[in-house]
């Protein structure tokens, strides 16, 4: 299902954050459709599950802060105005924290920024890599020890048995770091996740043979 329709009528739909993730609702408020389905990009369909997961832990209070709402409501306005492009009509967009509801119009497309992680409109020497790249230095080191010495205790009680814990754990952390990849607020610690993985199978057989 594709959103159609004139950019000076009434928008149709409303983005809004659910439990369930992002979700597109009608006037009524009786149909919900999710973003995915109609028709956009598989990269902006994985940002707004991650935006709508974060305002989740933000209502349930495992986040807190003005800076995080604050952050989840700039990148919502963000995500819903790529929504709009990609759909190529108005929409509303319905904010996390304070409810108020909002026009979203499509823009023009910028090929000098599309493909951008994230959808940010960003210039590349804006990337922040020197904190970036620390924060995933510093996931991908506990990554790397906590599985090292999980796999070790294991590997005393039954060697096979560690390698299905290490199986089971990069089976469980792929989806999420294959959807958190282009996401800029994710990106960090999913790569620092990944490098531990690689990380730790490259140290555990080390560690057996010392």
């Amino acid at each position: 299902m594709l959103l159609t329709g004139s950019v000076t009528e009434e928008p149709e739909l409303e983005l809004r954050a659910g439990r369930a993730g992002a979700v597109l609702v009608d006037a009524s408020g009786t149909l919900g459709l999710a973003p995915e389905h109609t028709g956009v990009s598989e990269r902006l369909a994985g940002a707004l599950r991650e935006w709508s997961e974060v305002v989740e832990r933000i209502r349930r209070g495992e986040t807190s802060g003005r800076k995080a709402a604050e952050t989840a409501t700039r990148r919502g306005e963000l995500l819903a105005t790529e929504l709009a492009t990609e759909t190529g009509a108005a929409l509303r967009y319905r904010d996390p924290v304070d409810g108020s509801v909002r026009r979203v119009e499509p823009q023009e497309r910028d090929r000098n920024r599309e493909g951008l992680p994230g959808g940010a409109a960003t210039p590349e020497g804006d990337v922040p890599w020197l904190p970036g790249l620390t924060v995933a230095a510093m996931v991908a080191a506990l990554t790397a020890i906590a599985l090292v010495v999980v796999s070790l205790g294991l590997g005393e009680v039954n060697p096979l048995l560690a390698v299905v814990i290490n199986l089971a754990v990069a089976g469980g952390f792929a989806p999420s770091i294959w959807l958190g990849r282009d996401v800029p607020t994710w990106r960090w610690p999913v790569l620092g996740l990944a490098c531990g993985i690689v990380l730790s199978w490259i140290v555990l057989p080390l560690s057996l043979l010392g």
